[in-house]
């Protein structure tokens, strides 16, 4: 029995005790509806030539094949399934995100659930999955919420998500109280992240991403044999906060636990396969232009202003952003989002294909942007993200300004379940194109069966092995 006095035992005690039938409508359907969003991102991610490479490298280091890896009719062990599927979901910078703070909640979460939905000895319910989706959902935004710095101030990528991971992953493989605890402090020793990798655009951004959901899977099956780990991997006088966060109050992490979710208020999805800073300069542009595409020559000057955090991530080093030269330098490319977004009319994930990058037109209207800092948009309230002011200024002599500061997919500037289940189908033709429309119908409807049938998580996940239809 725990204590239930430290915030380890709080959390591990939600964790274990939170009841399906407990949990708000809101948060269900948030989380209802992240399940086939980072599904769709993942099986379009699992055929990217970086994550194949990935696939073709891990998938010769052997083992038991009892792991799905979705994309492939590949099968291997837990923890190399998890990372494969978790740096595919992540690959295409197209998962949900948290706006203030710039977490990425479902990457970390849905690889390892998966995972052990394919090991657990008892089958897995769709409630089961549900419910452990809002426990990840919830911990992962707490645990960030807590830290003084932003991931982008600190440059710390987010090292508490494995805790928040493994918390989900152990309660639904049935982990006892004081197993689950273990698991999260085992978890503690691989905490990781570190964002040099986005600024230099490496595809150390998705395996990273991978190792979380790997190191969660580990952590579960470990103490589920019981070995132990530290107990006050928070708090304790090594523990994340004070060991990495200092400053920071942990204290608020278990502040409304249970009662208030996470994932009612702060889960975004995001509407482009881009950093989200860049999707909301991108729509503005496109407003503001009246939705016609944009020529070269029709434009002076772009002018974009934001904070000193998103500026520092999607328009430094200036020349790689200008004109990137590989898919994750122009994902975090806000000068390329916007230029694709005023030429295109939209943005899609072959525009970050590498023969993409060097369409004269795109660099042309790139090349016309200056993004510059201007502290009014620092908005506390806002955080991260901050508000996103833009001028486009035409030859002709117009100019048209604008600013955002909820973006597109937010709770509160939300999309529709019918643009979720769109991109969903976008997401799977680019993964199929050849089946793709009838894999995505099928997916989509034992997708919605996940709230009312018990037996429908097996149906859904299925359709993630590409010999299936």
């Amino acid at each position: 029995m725990l204590s239930v006095t430290s915030i380890e035992d709080q959390i591990t005690a939600f964790s274990c005790e939170l009841k399906y039938d407990n949990i708000p409508s809101n948060a269900l359907n948030a989380a209802h509806l992240s399940i086939l969003d980072i599904f769709g991102v993942t099986l379009a991610g699992s055929v990217r030539p970086e994550i194949q490479l990935l696939q073709r490298v891990i998938g010769q280091w052997g083992g038991r094949a009892v792991c799905p890896v979705f994309g492939t009719d590949l099968r291997l062990p837990p923890s190399e399934a998890a990372l494969l599927n978790g740096a595919a979901s992540r690959v295409l910078d197209f998962d949900d995100v948290v706006d203030p703070l710039g977490i990425h909640p479902s990457v970390a979460i849905f690889p390892a659930l998966a995972t052990i939905a394919a090991i657990r000895r008892n089958h897995v319910t769709s409630r089961e999955f549900l419910t452990a989706t809002v426990i990840g959902q919830d911990l992962i935004t707490r645990l960030a919420r807590a830290r003084k710095e932003t991931l982008l101030e600190s440059g710390r990528y987010d090292l508490s998500k494995v805790i928040a991971a493994t918390a989900a992953a152990g309660r639904l493989f049935g982990l006892a109280p004081a197993q689950l605890r273990s698991a999260m402090g085992i978890a503690y020793t691989s905490a990781l992240g570190e964002a040099q990798c986005m600024v230099e655009g490496a595809p150390t951004v998705s395996y990273q991403q991978g190792l979380v959901a790997s190191n969660a899977v580990k952590a579960v099956l470990l103490a589920s044999e019981g070995f132990d780990g530290t107990h006050h991997f928070l708090t304790g006088r090594y523990g994340l906060y004070s060991a990495f966060e200092p400053g920071s109050k942990p204290a608020s992490i278990v502040e409304g636990l249970g009662t208030v979710f996470a994932s009612e208020h702060d889960l975004a999805f995001k509407y482009y396969p881009t950093c989200r800073p860049n999707i909301s300069a991108t729509l503005l542009a496109i407003s503001l232009s009246g939705h016609v595409q944009v020529r070269p020559e029709d434009i002076a000057h772009i002018d974009i202003a934001m904070n000193q955090q998103i500026y520092d991530l999607v328009c430094e080093p200036a020349d790689k952003k200008w004109k990137p030269t590989t898919p994750v330098e122009a994902r975090f490319s806000m000068a390329y989002t916007v230029a694709v977004g005023l030429r295109n009319g939209s943005v899609h994930i072959t525009d970050y294909d590498t023969d993409a990058l060097t369409r004269a037109d795109v660099l042309s209207v790139s090349e016309k942007v200056r993004p510059r800092v201007d502290p009014k948009c620092d908005i506390p309230e806002l955080g991260t993200h901050g508000r996103i002011e833009i001028s486009i200024h035409y030859t002709n002599g117009d100019v048209r300004t604008g600013f955002v500061d909820i973006p597109k997919g937010h709770p509160q500037n939300p999309l529709e379940p019918a643009d979720i289940i769109e991109k969903f189908t976008h997401c799977v033709s680019y993964f199929d194109p050849e089946n793709g429309a009838m894999r995505a119908h099928n997916s989509v409807r034992a997708w919605e069966r996940l709230t009312k049938d018990e037996t429908a998580l097996n149906d859904f996940l299925a359709y993630g092995i590409a010999s299936v239809q």
